[in-house]
Protein backbone atom coordinates (compact mmCIF):
# COMPACT_ATOMS: atom_id res chain seq x y z
CA UNK A 1 0.00 0.00 0.00
CA UNK A 2 1.18 3.54 -1.17
CA UNK A 3 2.68 5.35 1.89
CA UNK A 4 1.87 9.19 2.83
CA UNK A 5 5.70 10.07 1.61
CA UNK A 6 4.77 8.68 -1.94
CA UNK A 7 1.43 10.12 -2.22
CA UNK A 8 3.20 13.69 -1.39
CA UNK A 9 5.85 13.21 -3.88
CA UNK A 10 3.65 12.13 -6.33
CA UNK A 11 1.31 15.83 -5.73
CA UNK A 12 4.77 17.88 -5.89
CA UNK A 13 5.42 16.07 -9.30
CA UNK A 14 2.25 17.06 -10.34
CA UNK A 15 2.55 20.83 -9.22
CA UNK A 16 5.85 20.96 -11.20
CA UNK A 17 4.72 19.73 -13.93
CA UNK A 18 1.68 22.15 -14.40
CA UNK A 19 3.93 24.76 -12.67
CA UNK A 20 6.04 24.14 -15.68
CA UNK A 21 3.82 23.78 -18.23
CA UNK A 22 2.34 27.58 -16.98
CA UNK A 23 5.84 28.82 -17.22
CA UNK A 24 5.32 28.06 -21.28
CA UNK A 25 3.54 30.97 -21.77
CA UNK A 26 5.14 33.74 -23.16
CA UNK A 27 3.64 36.94 -24.12
CA UNK A 28 4.09 38.40 -28.07
CA UNK A 29 2.77 42.08 -29.24
CA UNK A 30 3.86 42.25 -33.09
CA UNK A 31 1.98 43.73 -36.13
CA UNK A 32 0.58 41.05 -38.57
CA UNK A 33 2.30 40.95 -41.62
CA UNK A 34 0.92 37.78 -43.57
CA UNK A 35 -1.80 35.27 -42.57
CA UNK A 36 -3.29 31.79 -44.59
CA UNK A 37 -5.67 29.64 -43.61
CA UNK A 38 -4.31 26.06 -44.53
CA UNK A 39 -7.76 23.97 -44.07
CA UNK A 40 -10.61 24.17 -41.25
CA UNK A 41 -8.43 23.11 -38.45
CA UNK A 42 -5.58 25.57 -39.10
CA UNK A 43 -4.02 28.89 -39.42
CA UNK A 44 -1.03 30.42 -39.29
CA UNK A 45 0.14 33.97 -39.01
CA UNK A 46 3.45 35.60 -39.76
CA UNK A 47 4.06 38.43 -36.94
CA UNK A 48 6.86 41.20 -37.10
CA UNK A 49 7.43 41.37 -33.36
CA UNK A 50 8.89 44.54 -31.31
CA UNK A 51 12.37 44.88 -29.96
CA UNK A 52 11.47 44.79 -26.56
CA UNK A 53 10.13 41.21 -26.91
CA UNK A 54 13.85 40.53 -26.79
CA UNK A 55 13.22 37.42 -29.88
CA UNK A 56 13.54 37.58 -33.55
CA UNK A 57 11.83 40.78 -35.31
CA UNK A 58 9.46 37.81 -37.09
CA UNK A 59 8.09 35.10 -36.09
CA UNK A 60 5.20 32.38 -37.17
CA UNK A 61 2.25 31.83 -35.03
CA UNK A 62 0.13 28.75 -35.40
CA UNK A 63 -3.58 28.40 -34.60
CA UNK A 64 -5.08 25.32 -34.49
CA UNK A 65 -7.68 22.91 -32.86
CA UNK A 66 -5.97 19.66 -34.29
CA UNK A 67 -3.15 19.69 -31.57
CA UNK A 68 -3.43 16.14 -29.82
CA UNK A 69 -0.27 16.56 -27.42
CA UNK A 70 -1.27 16.28 -23.78
CA UNK A 71 -0.85 19.17 -21.08
CA UNK A 72 -0.98 22.04 -23.23
CA UNK A 73 -1.62 24.96 -21.15
CA UNK A 74 -4.64 26.25 -23.75
CA UNK A 75 -6.48 24.36 -26.39
CA UNK A 76 -8.92 25.56 -29.27
CA UNK A 77 -12.03 24.21 -30.45
CA UNK A 78 -12.84 24.32 -34.11
CA UNK A 79 -15.59 26.82 -33.59
CA UNK A 80 -13.06 29.11 -31.89
CA UNK A 81 -10.49 28.50 -34.34
CA UNK A 82 -12.95 30.25 -37.13
CA UNK A 83 -14.00 32.91 -34.31
CA UNK A 84 -10.37 34.23 -34.41
CA UNK A 85 -9.75 33.38 -38.07
CA UNK A 86 -12.69 35.88 -38.48
CA UNK A 87 -10.84 38.47 -36.94
CA UNK A 88 -7.84 37.99 -38.08
CA UNK A 89 -7.07 41.68 -40.05
CA UNK A 90 -3.22 42.12 -41.73
CA UNK A 91 -1.47 45.25 -40.92
CA UNK A 92 -3.45 45.10 -37.20
CA UNK A 93 -0.93 44.73 -34.15
CA UNK A 94 -2.24 42.82 -31.38
CA UNK A 95 -1.14 41.13 -28.04
CA UNK A 96 -1.05 37.18 -27.35
CA UNK A 97 0.05 34.70 -25.16
CA UNK A 98 1.84 32.12 -27.02
CA UNK A 99 3.19 28.59 -26.16
CA UNK A 100 5.80 26.21 -27.38
CA UNK A 101 4.66 24.62 -31.14
CA UNK A 102 5.03 20.62 -31.57
CA UNK A 103 8.59 19.62 -32.37
CA UNK A 104 7.72 18.77 -35.80
CA UNK A 105 6.24 22.68 -36.68
CA UNK A 106 9.96 23.80 -34.80
CA UNK A 107 12.24 21.33 -37.10
CA UNK A 108 11.12 22.49 -40.68
CA UNK A 109 11.09 26.02 -40.00
CA UNK A 110 14.24 28.06 -39.39
CA UNK A 111 12.83 31.30 -37.76
CA UNK A 112 10.50 30.87 -34.27
CA UNK A 113 7.81 29.42 -34.60
CA UNK A 114 4.56 29.09 -31.55
CA UNK A 115 1.26 28.35 -30.75
CA UNK A 116 -1.48 30.36 -29.09
CA UNK A 117 -5.49 30.50 -28.83
CA UNK A 118 -6.09 33.99 -28.96
CA UNK A 119 -5.29 37.54 -29.13
CA UNK A 120 -6.22 41.27 -28.28
CA UNK A 121 -5.98 43.38 -30.73
CA UNK A 122 -4.14 47.21 -29.13
CA UNK A 123 -4.26 48.77 -32.52
CA UNK A 124 -6.04 48.14 -35.64
CA UNK A 125 -4.58 48.64 -39.21
CA UNK A 126 -6.09 52.81 -40.14
CA UNK A 127 -4.96 53.56 -43.48
CA UNK A 128 -7.47 53.80 -46.37
CA UNK A 129 -4.93 51.41 -48.48
CA UNK A 130 -5.01 48.33 -47.69
CA UNK A 131 -1.62 46.72 -45.72
CA UNK A 132 1.18 45.62 -48.14
CA UNK A 133 0.87 41.89 -46.78
CA UNK A 134 4.66 40.23 -46.70
CA UNK A 135 5.01 36.77 -47.81
CA UNK A 136 5.09 34.06 -46.18
CA UNK A 137 8.53 32.89 -44.47
CA UNK A 138 8.13 29.11 -45.63
CA UNK A 139 9.77 26.59 -44.40
CA UNK A 140 12.92 24.74 -44.57
CA UNK A 141 12.75 22.35 -47.68
CA UNK A 142 10.97 24.86 -49.68
CA UNK A 143 13.22 25.79 -52.47
CA UNK A 144 13.61 29.36 -53.42
CA UNK A 145 12.97 30.02 -56.96
CA UNK A 146 15.26 33.19 -56.82
CA UNK A 147 18.18 31.63 -58.73
CA UNK A 148 15.90 30.08 -61.42
CA UNK A 149 17.35 30.16 -65.04
CA UNK A 150 17.15 33.82 -66.86
CA UNK A 151 15.73 33.81 -70.43
CA UNK A 152 16.92 33.70 -73.71
CA UNK A 153 15.83 37.59 -74.58
CA UNK A 154 18.43 39.40 -71.54
CA UNK A 155 15.77 42.18 -71.65
CA UNK A 156 16.33 43.80 -67.89
CA UNK A 157 13.17 44.10 -65.99
CA UNK A 158 13.30 47.94 -63.77
CA UNK A 159 11.98 48.65 -60.68
CA UNK A 160 9.84 51.23 -61.00
CA UNK A 161 8.76 51.33 -56.82
CA UNK A 162 12.13 53.81 -55.58
CA UNK A 163 13.37 50.39 -54.90
CA UNK A 164 17.11 48.97 -56.03
CA UNK A 165 17.02 48.33 -59.57
CA UNK A 166 16.10 44.41 -60.08
CA UNK A 167 18.49 43.15 -63.31
CA UNK A 168 16.72 39.84 -63.87
CA UNK A 169 14.65 37.79 -66.37
CA UNK A 170 12.34 35.15 -66.49
CA UNK A 171 12.62 31.33 -68.29
CA UNK A 172 8.95 31.35 -70.00
CA UNK A 173 8.43 27.74 -69.70
CA UNK A 174 9.37 28.01 -66.24
CA UNK A 175 8.89 31.65 -64.61
CA UNK A 176 10.13 31.97 -61.28
CA UNK A 177 6.66 33.48 -59.94
CA UNK A 178 8.30 34.37 -56.52
CA UNK A 179 10.52 36.67 -58.21
CA UNK A 180 7.79 39.33 -58.98
CA UNK A 181 5.68 41.64 -56.99
CA UNK A 182 2.36 40.08 -57.13
CA UNK A 183 0.48 43.45 -56.13
CA UNK A 184 2.22 45.14 -59.28
CA UNK A 185 1.38 42.32 -61.19
CA UNK A 186 -2.10 42.52 -60.51
CA UNK A 187 -2.50 46.39 -60.75
CA UNK A 188 1.17 47.89 -61.45
CA UNK A 189 0.59 49.62 -57.78
CA UNK A 190 2.73 48.47 -54.82
CA UNK A 191 2.86 50.02 -52.11
CA UNK A 192 5.93 48.45 -50.43
CA UNK A 193 8.53 51.23 -49.74
CA UNK A 194 11.47 48.81 -49.54
CA UNK A 195 9.78 46.15 -52.20
CA UNK A 196 12.92 43.89 -53.44
CA UNK A 197 10.54 41.86 -56.04
CA UNK A 198 10.90 42.73 -59.63
CA UNK A 199 8.53 45.42 -61.35
CA UNK A 200 8.13 44.22 -64.89
CA UNK A 201 7.40 47.20 -67.04
CA UNK A 202 6.53 47.67 -70.98
CA UNK A 203 6.27 44.20 -73.10
CA UNK A 204 7.80 42.11 -70.10
CA UNK A 205 4.88 43.41 -68.05
CA UNK A 206 2.13 42.72 -70.58
CA UNK A 207 3.83 39.29 -71.03
CA UNK A 208 4.51 38.08 -67.43
CA UNK A 209 0.53 39.41 -66.45
CA UNK A 210 -0.67 37.12 -68.97
CA UNK A 211 1.53 34.12 -67.91
CA UNK A 212 0.74 34.99 -64.18
CA UNK A 213 -3.16 35.22 -64.69
CA UNK A 214 -2.85 31.92 -66.64
CA UNK A 215 -0.93 30.27 -63.97
CA UNK A 216 -3.34 31.29 -61.08
CA UNK A 217 -6.54 30.74 -63.47
CA UNK A 218 -5.57 27.16 -63.88
CA UNK A 219 -4.48 26.65 -60.09
CA UNK A 220 -7.98 28.17 -58.69
CA UNK A 221 -9.75 25.71 -61.33
CA UNK A 222 -7.55 22.51 -60.04
CA UNK A 223 -8.18 23.27 -56.12
CA UNK A 224 -12.14 24.15 -56.98
CA UNK A 225 -12.54 20.50 -58.34
CA UNK A 226 -14.29 18.38 -56.13
CA UNK A 227 -13.47 14.92 -55.55
CA UNK A 228 -15.18 12.00 -57.60
CA UNK A 229 -16.08 14.80 -60.11
CA UNK A 230 -16.19 13.47 -63.44
CA UNK A 231 -15.43 16.27 -65.85
CA UNK A 232 -11.98 17.43 -66.61
CA UNK A 233 -10.95 20.77 -66.13
CA UNK A 234 -11.15 21.55 -69.61
CA UNK A 235 -14.94 20.22 -70.66
CA UNK A 236 -16.07 22.69 -67.85
CA UNK A 237 -17.30 25.49 -68.76
CA UNK A 238 -17.14 29.24 -66.77
CA UNK A 239 -19.08 30.83 -63.90
CA UNK A 240 -20.69 33.30 -66.92
CA UNK A 241 -22.69 29.99 -68.34
CA UNK A 242 -23.46 27.75 -65.57
CA UNK A 243 -27.23 29.51 -65.41
CA UNK A 244 -27.92 27.87 -68.92
CA UNK A 245 -25.90 24.93 -67.91
CA UNK A 246 -28.29 24.47 -64.78
CA UNK A 247 -31.47 25.65 -66.57
CA UNK A 248 -30.91 22.84 -69.60
CA UNK A 249 -30.21 19.99 -66.62
CA UNK A 250 -33.81 20.97 -65.30
CA UNK A 251 -35.30 20.89 -68.57
CA UNK A 252 -33.56 17.34 -69.61
CA UNK A 253 -33.82 15.60 -65.57
CA UNK A 254 -37.81 17.17 -64.84
CA UNK A 255 -39.60 17.92 -68.10
CA UNK A 256 -40.75 21.16 -69.56
CA UNK A 257 -43.89 20.32 -69.29
CA UNK A 258 -43.94 19.35 -65.83
CA UNK A 259 -41.29 22.69 -65.12
CA UNK A 260 -44.35 24.93 -66.22
CA UNK A 261 -47.32 23.19 -64.61
CA UNK A 262 -49.39 25.08 -61.72
CA UNK A 263 -47.72 27.93 -60.57
CA UNK A 264 -44.27 27.19 -62.09
CA UNK A 265 -40.68 26.85 -60.51
CA UNK A 266 -39.68 28.63 -57.58
CA UNK A 267 -36.00 30.15 -57.84
CA UNK A 268 -35.33 30.81 -54.44
CA UNK A 269 -32.45 33.21 -53.66
CA UNK A 270 -32.50 34.12 -57.32
CA UNK A 271 -30.53 37.37 -56.73
CA UNK A 272 -30.86 39.12 -60.31
CA UNK A 273 -32.72 36.45 -61.82
CA UNK A 274 -30.72 35.15 -64.25
CA UNK A 275 -31.82 31.64 -63.85
CA UNK A 276 -35.55 32.91 -64.00
CA UNK A 277 -34.65 34.39 -67.38
CA UNK A 278 -33.21 31.57 -68.84
CA UNK A 279 -36.47 29.61 -67.80
CA UNK A 280 -39.01 32.22 -69.08
CA UNK A 281 -37.63 33.59 -72.36
CA UNK A 282 -35.48 30.24 -73.50
CA UNK A 283 -37.48 27.26 -72.48
CA UNK A 284 -40.61 29.25 -71.80
CA UNK A 285 -41.52 27.92 -68.07
CA UNK A 286 -42.97 30.19 -65.92
CA UNK A 287 -40.51 31.03 -62.54
CA UNK A 288 -41.04 33.13 -59.34
CA UNK A 289 -37.66 34.75 -57.69
CA UNK A 290 -37.70 34.22 -54.34
CA UNK A 291 -35.21 36.73 -52.93
CA UNK A 292 -35.49 38.92 -49.29
CA UNK A 293 -33.29 41.82 -51.29
CA UNK A 294 -35.35 44.37 -53.22
CA UNK A 295 -33.19 44.09 -56.64
CA UNK A 296 -32.84 47.14 -59.27
CA UNK A 297 -31.56 45.56 -62.06
CA UNK A 298 -29.74 48.53 -64.04
CA UNK A 299 -30.14 48.59 -67.86
CA UNK A 300 -26.79 47.43 -68.63
CA UNK A 301 -27.43 44.07 -66.60
CA UNK A 302 -30.45 43.58 -68.82
CA UNK A 303 -28.84 43.96 -72.04
CA UNK A 304 -26.64 41.54 -71.10
CA UNK A 305 -28.66 38.64 -69.87
CA UNK A 306 -30.85 39.34 -72.74
CA UNK A 307 -27.85 39.16 -75.18
CA UNK A 308 -26.67 36.41 -73.88
CA UNK A 309 -30.13 34.37 -73.64
CA UNK A 310 -30.94 35.07 -77.80
CA UNK A 311 -26.98 34.47 -78.37
CA UNK A 312 -27.72 31.11 -76.97
CA UNK A 313 -31.20 30.86 -78.51
CA UNK A 314 -29.42 31.31 -82.06
CA UNK A 315 -26.92 28.45 -80.89
CA UNK A 316 -29.90 26.00 -80.04
CA UNK A 317 -31.36 26.98 -83.48
CA UNK A 318 -28.02 26.11 -85.45
CA UNK A 319 -27.14 29.01 -85.76
CA UNK A 320 -23.37 30.30 -84.59
CA UNK A 321 -24.37 32.99 -81.95
CA UNK A 322 -23.60 35.98 -83.36
CA UNK A 323 -26.89 36.80 -84.20
CA UNK A 324 -26.71 40.81 -83.81
CA UNK A 325 -23.27 40.90 -86.06
CA UNK A 326 -25.35 39.71 -88.75
CA UNK A 327 -28.37 41.79 -88.45
CA UNK A 328 -26.31 44.35 -87.93
CA UNK A 329 -24.17 43.31 -91.28
CA UNK A 330 -27.64 44.02 -92.79
CA UNK A 331 -28.90 46.73 -91.38
CA UNK A 332 -25.48 48.73 -92.64
CA UNK A 333 -25.55 47.89 -95.84
CA UNK A 334 -24.47 51.07 -97.98
CA UNK A 335 -27.67 53.28 -98.67
CA UNK A 336 -28.87 53.35 -102.33
CA UNK A 337 -30.39 55.61 -104.51
CA UNK A 338 -34.17 55.17 -103.24
CA UNK A 339 -32.93 54.65 -99.52
CA UNK A 340 -32.06 58.49 -98.03
CA UNK A 341 -30.85 59.78 -95.11
CA UNK A 342 -34.87 59.89 -93.65
CA UNK A 343 -35.19 56.35 -94.24
CA UNK A 344 -31.93 55.23 -92.39
CA UNK A 345 -32.60 57.05 -89.80
CA UNK A 346 -36.46 56.02 -89.49
CA UNK A 347 -34.91 52.41 -89.22
CA UNK A 348 -32.21 52.67 -86.55
CA UNK A 349 -35.56 54.44 -84.26
CA UNK A 350 -37.83 51.69 -84.90
CA UNK A 351 -34.57 49.43 -84.33
CA UNK A 352 -34.53 51.09 -80.66
CA UNK A 353 -37.85 51.03 -80.36
CA UNK A 354 -38.06 47.21 -80.50
CA UNK A 355 -35.33 46.75 -78.51
CA UNK A 356 -36.35 49.14 -75.79
CA UNK A 357 -39.87 46.95 -76.17
CA UNK A 358 -38.00 43.92 -75.41
CA UNK A 359 -35.85 44.82 -72.58
CA UNK A 360 -39.72 45.86 -70.87
CA UNK A 361 -40.82 42.42 -70.92
CA UNK A 362 -37.42 40.70 -70.00
CA UNK A 363 -38.70 40.44 -66.39
CA UNK A 364 -39.49 38.30 -63.94
CA UNK A 365 -41.95 37.96 -61.50
CA UNK A 366 -40.72 38.68 -57.23
CA UNK A 367 -41.11 38.06 -54.67
CA UNK A 368 -39.25 40.12 -52.05
CA UNK A 369 -39.14 38.16 -48.94
CA UNK A 370 -37.52 34.84 -47.17
CA UNK A 371 -38.79 31.45 -47.79
CA UNK A 372 -39.48 29.62 -44.37
CA UNK A 373 -42.25 28.26 -43.31
CA UNK A 374 -43.97 31.69 -42.63
CA UNK A 375 -44.15 31.45 -46.42
CA UNK A 376 -46.08 28.24 -47.27
CA UNK A 377 -48.57 31.01 -45.20
CA UNK A 378 -48.35 34.24 -46.51
CA UNK A 379 -47.66 32.96 -50.03
CA UNK A 380 -50.00 29.76 -50.35
CA UNK A 381 -51.11 30.09 -53.66
CA UNK A 382 -47.57 30.31 -54.96
CA UNK A 383 -45.86 27.76 -53.32
CA UNK A 384 -48.49 24.64 -53.59
CA UNK A 385 -48.74 25.37 -56.86
CA UNK A 386 -45.13 25.49 -57.60
CA UNK A 387 -43.83 22.65 -59.49
CA UNK A 388 -40.45 22.57 -57.67
CA UNK A 389 -37.86 24.71 -55.57
CA UNK A 390 -34.62 25.40 -57.17
CA UNK A 391 -31.49 27.27 -56.04
CA UNK A 392 -28.00 28.10 -57.59
CA UNK A 393 -25.77 28.60 -55.01
CA UNK A 394 -28.26 30.03 -52.57
CA UNK A 395 -26.14 30.60 -49.73
CA UNK A 396 -28.37 30.46 -46.44
CA UNK A 397 -31.23 29.76 -48.30
CA UNK A 398 -29.85 25.87 -48.89
CA UNK A 399 -31.12 24.28 -46.09
CA UNK A 400 -34.48 25.83 -46.00
CA UNK A 401 -35.25 24.88 -49.75
CA UNK A 402 -34.08 21.51 -48.78
CA UNK A 403 -36.26 21.07 -45.44
CA UNK A 404 -39.36 22.82 -46.35
CA UNK A 405 -39.38 20.81 -49.81
CA UNK A 406 -39.00 17.48 -47.64
CA UNK A 407 -41.57 18.61 -45.21
CA UNK A 408 -44.22 19.44 -47.81
CA UNK A 409 -43.75 16.75 -50.33
CA UNK A 410 -42.25 18.88 -53.22
CA UNK A 411 -39.33 18.37 -55.73
CA UNK A 412 -36.27 20.28 -55.35
CA UNK A 413 -32.89 20.77 -57.10
CA UNK A 414 -30.11 22.66 -55.08
CA UNK A 415 -26.41 23.56 -56.19
CA UNK A 416 -24.95 24.26 -52.41
CA UNK A 417 -21.94 26.56 -52.10
CA UNK A 418 -20.91 28.23 -48.65
CA UNK A 419 -21.63 25.85 -45.56
CA UNK A 420 -21.98 28.84 -42.77
CA UNK A 421 -20.24 26.16 -40.63
CA UNK A 422 -19.39 28.86 -37.89
CA UNK A 423 -23.21 30.40 -38.17
CA UNK A 424 -24.68 26.94 -37.53
CA UNK A 425 -22.52 25.20 -34.83
CA UNK A 426 -25.27 22.13 -33.92
CA UNK A 427 -25.09 20.71 -37.02
CA UNK A 428 -24.29 16.99 -37.06
CA UNK A 429 -24.20 14.11 -39.41
CA UNK A 430 -25.63 10.86 -38.73
CA UNK A 431 -22.49 9.40 -37.47
CA UNK A 432 -22.09 12.66 -35.17
CA UNK A 433 -19.53 14.57 -37.17
CA UNK A 434 -19.57 17.97 -37.60
CA UNK A 435 -20.55 19.73 -40.53
CA UNK A 436 -17.95 21.82 -42.33
CA UNK A 437 -16.83 21.56 -45.68
CA UNK A 438 -19.57 21.25 -48.22
CA UNK A 439 -18.93 17.81 -48.52
CA UNK A 440 -20.45 17.31 -45.54
CA UNK A 441 -23.06 19.48 -45.87
CA UNK A 442 -23.78 18.27 -48.86
CA UNK A 443 -24.00 14.78 -47.18
CA UNK A 444 -25.93 16.35 -44.22
CA UNK A 445 -29.01 17.26 -46.08
CA UNK A 446 -29.20 14.20 -48.10
CA UNK A 447 -29.54 12.65 -44.62
CA UNK A 448 -32.18 14.81 -44.13
CA UNK A 449 -34.73 12.67 -46.64
CA UNK A 450 -35.88 10.00 -43.67
CA UNK A 451 -38.30 8.63 -46.34
CA UNK A 452 -35.53 7.71 -48.56
CA UNK A 453 -37.68 7.69 -51.53
CA UNK A 454 -40.36 5.65 -50.21
CA UNK A 455 -43.03 8.11 -51.64
CA UNK A 456 -44.88 6.77 -54.49
CA UNK A 457 -44.15 9.88 -56.75
CA UNK A 458 -40.87 11.47 -55.78
CA UNK A 459 -37.53 9.39 -55.88
CA UNK A 460 -34.90 9.62 -53.13
CA UNK A 461 -32.57 12.27 -52.73
CA UNK A 462 -29.78 12.52 -55.28
CA UNK A 463 -26.64 13.97 -56.86
CA UNK A 464 -24.99 14.70 -59.97
CA UNK A 465 -21.75 17.12 -61.17
CA UNK A 466 -22.56 19.77 -63.52
CA UNK A 467 -20.15 20.85 -66.24
CA UNK A 468 -18.63 24.19 -64.83
CA UNK A 469 -16.09 25.52 -62.63
CA UNK A 470 -16.92 26.18 -59.37
CA UNK A 471 -18.93 24.26 -56.83
CA UNK A 472 -21.04 22.20 -59.05
CA UNK A 473 -22.96 19.16 -57.49
CA UNK A 474 -26.66 19.37 -57.96
CA UNK A 475 -28.58 18.14 -55.13
CA UNK A 476 -32.38 16.59 -56.02
CA UNK A 477 -35.22 14.94 -55.24
CA UNK A 478 -36.29 13.68 -58.39
CA UNK A 479 -39.86 12.59 -59.99
CA UNK A 480 -40.26 8.99 -59.74
CA UNK A 481 -40.03 7.16 -63.19
CA UNK A 482 -43.41 6.91 -64.69
CA UNK A 483 -45.41 3.36 -64.19
CA UNK A 484 -42.65 2.49 -61.10
CA UNK A 485 -44.05 2.10 -57.24
CA UNK A 486 -41.08 3.05 -54.92
CA UNK A 487 -41.61 0.62 -52.15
Amino acid sequence: MPSATTHHRHAQELELELEQSNNRLQRLTGQIVHARRCYKRLFFIDLRTHPSDNIDSKSTVLFRSDDTRTNLPQTLTDHDLISCWKKIRCGDTIELEVFEASQDEVACREHAVYQATGFSVLKAWSSDDPFPTESAMGLKQQVSNATASLSTDNSPLTSTNNSPVATATTNTDTPAWTDYCKFWINSQKCLKQDCKKLHPTGDDYTRIQEMWVRERTLARRERSKLQDDPHSIPSKVPHSQRAYIFCRWLVDTFGQEYLNSGSGVLDVAGGKGEISLFLKHMFGIQSTVVEPNVRRDKPYQRRNLMDVIQRQLDIEAGGDGNIHRRKFSVSSTPSTESQDNEEQEDNVKERRRIKKQQEAQFVVSRLCTLLDDQFAVDHKDVFEGASILIGMHPDQATEPIVSLALKHNKPFAVVPCCVFAHENPDRRLLDGGEVSTTLDFIQYLTEKDTKGGSDSWFGAVSKQFLPFDGMNIVLYRPLAPAGIEIA
